[in-house]
């Protein structure tokens, strides 16, 4: 298939606090998968997340995991043998649904908090193309975490930097455990709210660094404090904000 006849759609890079992610595509186009955070133990342990085809067509896909990690800010995703998925392709008949089993086979928790991301991609299938020839492939990512032993809470400390496009946000997670951010604000000293991040906005993985694009030309002053929801609950969280460049 010509690569420009294909289209990604993508659900869940940041997971919602829904308790499934669900997208709607084209010609009847109806997937959706539960839950949308999954935990696991150690060696041996399980989770268990289910597909449903909601839609009026088969869909087939493809299901993989990889280990996830934050460098220089941003996620990197790469391959791992540690987790593994089955069944790891399947096709879901419409109105049904498919129970996908996540194993650890070989991860052992540590004392911080492991991460991983579970990858749901529709396969493409012979005959549903658009009038134009474009077929719209959904995806969804569902994060996996490994919890470590007798880990610290989150602690935050964040500072904006310059970057090349703007004003960056850099949130740093001393905790052994990762930290989930929506609806970030900054009020300065005022009460004036000069930045705001709306919605969800990802993950601070455990001693890990994450960059938020603010959309400002300028950083705000020293001296304010920001509101945050975190971990699906609305409440301001305290954080440190330590001057930037």
């Amino acid at each position: 298939m010509n690569r420009r006849n294909l289209i990604l759609a993508t659900a869940g890079l940041l997971a919602s606090s829904r308790n499934a992610f669900a997208q709607k595509g084209q010609q009847g186009q109806d997937v959706q998968i539960s839950p949308t955070m999954l935990a696991l133990g150690g060696v041996g342990d399980t989770a268990i997340c289910t597909i449903f085809n909601n839609g009026t067509q088969p869909t087939s896909s493809q299901i993989r995991i990889k280990s996830w990690q934050q460098n220089s800010g941003q996620d990197v995703l790469s391959d791992t043998s540690d987790i593994v998925a089955s069944p790891p392709f399947m096709t879901v008949q419409p109105n049904q649904r498919q129970v996908v089993r996540v194993a650890n086979l070989s991860a052992t928790p540590g004392a911080t908090e492991s991460a991983y991301r579970v990858l749901l991609n529709q396969l493409p299938s012979p005959g549903s193309l658009t009038g134009n020839g474009v077929q719209i492939l959904l995806a969804f990512s569902v994060p996996l975490f490994i919890a470590g032993a007798d880990a610290a809470p989150p602690l935050l400390q964040a500072q904006f930097v310059r970057g090349a496009g703007g004003v960056i946000l850099r949130v740093q997670n001393s905790g052994d455990v990762h930290i989930r951010l929506a609806d970030v604000a900054y009020h300065t000293r005022g009460g004036a709210t000069v930045m705001r991040l709306p919605g969800l906005v990802g993950y601070v993985l455990a001693r890990s660094t994450k960059d938020l694009d603010t959309k400002l030309s300028n950083a705000p002053p020293v001296g304010g404090h920001f509101t945050i929801s975190y971990n699906g609950v609305e409440k301001p969280l305290p954080v440190t904000l330590v001057p930037g460049n």
